[in-house]
């Protein structure tokens, strides 16, 4: 048995229905939310895969890949927490948009970050999601606390704005 498998949409983690595939989109249970299975995905062409509660369950009861896909397409508010990537250059790291524009950097790309967290919101509240993220973090959270560089995401359905956490708050970026 591979330790690691995709079959008929659905990845298997260790003979566990962690998820479902569908062409560039993955959506995982927040329990296997680990660095083996992101870097499986990533050779997969699968950049961003999501993780979110209940999958796991929903698989088991044998709710099947489309269901699952399509509870998560549903409009609802989401914010996601993007964090600098390992093979970013440390340089980069925790430090001000001024700062990365002046060591030659260009503007954040995606490709640089690594989605350590999402959830669903009621309402899009920065302060809100500092108070949450930025001292401490959660159990389920796989990332350090927000700091300088990181990149917050509110999503609603199709349409989304992207924060720079900078040196005097937050500056909406391209993302």
């Amino acid at each position: 048995m591979k330790r690691i498998d995709i079959v008929d949409g659905i990845l298997y983690y260790y003979g566990n229905p962690a998820g479902c595939v569908s062409g560039e989109t993955a959506i995982l249970d927040t329990m296997f939310q680990k660095e083996e299975l992101i870097r499986f995905l990533t050779e997969k062409g699968i950049e961003n895969p999501v993780f979110r509660g209940g999958v796991y369950d929903q698989l088991s009861e044998d709710s099947g890949t489309e269901k699952t896909i399509t509870i998560d397409r549903k409009e609802s508010k989401k914010f996601r927490i993007y964090q600098l990537g390992q093979k970013s250059p440390v340089t980069m790291r925790f430090i001000s948009l001024a700062e990365r524009r002046k060591r030659g950097y260009d503007r954040p790309q995606r490709g640089e970050y690594v989605l350590v967290h999402e959830e669903e919101i009621e309402k899009f509240n920065l302060e809100e999601v500092w108070e949450k993220y930025g001292q401490a973090v959660p159990e389920n959270f796989a990332g350090h606390a927000l700091a300088i560089s990181d990149v917050i995401e509110f999503a609603d359905g199709d349409a989304s704005r992207f924060f720079y956490i900078d040196a005097a708050g937050y500056e909406e970026i391209q993302f």
